[in-house]
């Protein structure tokens, strides 16, 4: 009989193994235990469900990371149960063991593969995947991150402009607001966002704060991610009022230009395409080879990558899940 409980301190060395042995060898959260402990650790806790023999073998692990501490919302993160008698259901008893529990509230993954859909459907889960805009640099004569069919099919960019409307770039210092995300689901803290993005400790983040006059209207958060001697800005969390990127996209046009990248990306779901397209973002068809921005960078793959998620959710119209959510932005 397997004993599910939650991990403590002490576990964490048994986990990494299980990780290298069951999940991949040489996997980074086998390796790196400053990463391990900065995605898992909360106090003296360590956010990960386990099933384990009366010999503290371990049979499955479910790891999850919380975006907020006010309610609970928390990502899914690592899910990998082995055979223990022939039992196909051990993965799913720690994902309910986990959605009975008082750390539970809103659970979502994003990142899931093709093949478990089906069964997050049967559990009543809502699934999709993240939609990916662009918008290419012109000045590029040569692309070696983007593969694009025809040159030429770049369009030329207007972009609409509102003089009330400032980008600000921002240090941790200046987050010296009461920022509440509850209107969207996942809910964001502050502090879940400073640690994020201000605390990581491989990846270098930068923060815009959209301002209308004096008051602060959304969050942006960007990462450069490079390709040998070429580079692209990706978009990977915004949080606030959507309808402001309208009025600041020529100001991040104008620091894709100034720094040489080939485009700007930006994986989503939940915020208005019009709103998007308004702001000079074009969709691009992940079933198309017209344009491939890829989503792997290590190791590079150029091909564009469906990004699936599931939230426990009937409240599909306030879903707002980005790039970074969950563990898809961190070193592989």
């Amino acid at each position: 009989m397997l004993k599910i409980r939650f991990a403590k301190p002490t576990d964490v060395d048994e986990i990494m193994n299980f990780i290298h042995n069951h999940w991949k060898k040489n996997h980074i959260l086998s390796k790196d235990k400053d990463l391990f402990l900065f995605e898992y650790q909360e106090n003296k806790t360590i956010n990960f469900v386990l099933a384990e023999d009366n010999k503290k073998i371990i049979y499955a692990v479910l790891g999850f990371i919380k975006s907020s501490n006010k309610n609970n919302n928390i990502w899914v993160a690592l899910w990998k149960s082995i055979k223990y008698h022939s039992n196909p259901m051990l993965g799913v008893e720690l994902l309910e063991f986990l959605r009975e529990s008082y750390r539970y509230n809103k659970l979502s993954c994003v990142g899931i593969a093709d093949e478990v859909i089906p069964i997050y459907k049967y559990l009543g889960f809502y699934t999709n995947h993240l939609d990916q805009y662009i918008i290419i640099n012109k000045h590029i004569k040569k692309f070696d991150i983007l593969k694009i069919k025809d040159i030429k099919s770049i369009k030329d960019l207007t972009f609409m402009e509102n003089a009330q409307y400032k980008l600000v770039k921002l240090v941790e210092r200046e987050l010296n607001f009461d920022f509440d995300d509850q209107d969207f689901i996942p809910h964001k803290d502050k502090n879940y966002f400073i640690k994020r993005y201000f605390k990581h400790p491989t990846y270098i983040y930068e923060t815009y704060g959209i301002y209308k006059g004096k008051d602060l209207k959304s969050l942006i958060v960007t990462r450069e991610v490079k390709y040998k001697d070429s580079k692209v800005l990706r978009i990977v969390d915004y949080l606030g009022d959507e309808k402001p990127i309208v009025y600041i996209t020529n100001k991040i046009y104008q620091i894709v230009v100034n720094m040489g990248y080939e485009y700007v990306d930006f994986l989503c779901y939940g915020l208005d395409h019009q709103n998007l397209k308004r702001a000079g973002f074009s969709q691009i068809n992940l079933k198309s080879s017209e344009i491939i921005a890829p989503n792997y960078f290590s190791p590079f793959i150029q091909k564009n990558i469906k990004v699936n998620f599931m939230v426990d959710t009937k409240e599909t119209n306030k879903l707002r899940i980005c790039k970074a959510d969950g563990d898809q932005d961190r070193p592989n």
